[in-house]
């Protein structure tokens, strides 16, 4: 895998809908992302994380501000060229037409390495889908499966697209703890590569041992990105989810807990 491009954000600005007189999700961005790091995306919901995620894909439009990938705006990249550059994996699909798990993991194979045979492709596909943990999977019918199943399926997917920028949206949402630990495994690799992850997530503490550096919206369009440890704090988290958080850290762990019943401060 060839090393990730840098991508940062200036003054992106983002609405609900894309529309013009959309809420504000993100007022004023301003975001650094290196090669080789893994980012985790939190914030409440409805606070624009996967309008973010979409944004950082090339699939939706920011309102004001730009994206920039490598040395040239998101905007100048062709589609062909993007995908070989960044795989988004949405937080659901669509799955309208009876495929195999294989067929589908081939596919994003094939669209981004258009040179390869279909051989090549699905001993790619196959080879992904066991580092998910799925390649029992790979003649079933993707309507069949379930949500944890398809979860790994369009991970699978995800890396088989060969593209170093992960956008992840939700990709723990479905799996037990054993394939969360084998996901994260897998995205350690993938950023000791030079390879980046960008994930949306909900559970505080996968967060913590997922990333390297932590981009948390507030749902006002506020957002605070940093390196995990700066980002990652009782009151920036309290601030966000208008919660009481406490946190313990012990050695190199950090983990958190909501005070139910406690006001925010």
């Amino acid at each position: 895998m060839k090393a990730a491009l840098p991508l940062q954000c200036d003054a992106l600005q983002l609405r609900a809908g894309g529309a013009d007189d959309g809420r504000v999700l993100v007022a004023a961005l301003d975001l650094r992302v290196q090669p080789g790091e893994r980012w985790v995306l939190l914030g409440p919901n409805g606070a624009g994380k996967s309008t973010l995620l979409a944004a950082l894909a090339g699939l939706v439009q920011p309102a004001q501000g730009r994206i920039v990938l490598g040395d040239q705006p998101l905007a100048a990249w062709s589609p062909r060229e993007l995908a070989r550059e960044r795989a988004w994996c949405p937080q659901f699909w669509l799955d309208p037409f009876p495929v195999t798990a294989w067929e589908t993991v081939a596919g994003a194979a094939l669209v981004s390495q258009p040179g390869r045979s279909m051989a090549e492709c699905r001993a790619l596909a196959q080879q992904c889908l066991e580092q998910l943990d799925a390649a029992h999977l790979a003649d079933k019918d993707v309507r069949t499966l379930s949500g944890g199943e398809r979860q790994r399926v369009a991970l699978a997917a995800a890396c088989a697209q060969a593209a170093p920028l992960l956008l992840l949206d939700e990709p723990t949402s479905h799996l037990d703890w054993a394939h969360q630990a084998a996901l994260q495994g897998l995205l350690q690799r993938w950023s000791a590569e030079q390879g980046t992850v960008i994930a949306a997530v909900h559970d505080l503490n996968l967060a913590w041992t997922l990333a390297t550096h932590a981009l948390l919206l507030d749902g006002s369009g506020g957002a605070v990105a940093g390196v995990r440890d700066e980002v990652l704090t009782a009151q920036a988290l309290g601030q966000a989810y208008g919660v009481r958080v406490s946190v313990l850290d012990e050695g190199a762990a950090r983990w958190f807990r909501i005070d139910f019943g406690r006001e925010a401060v």
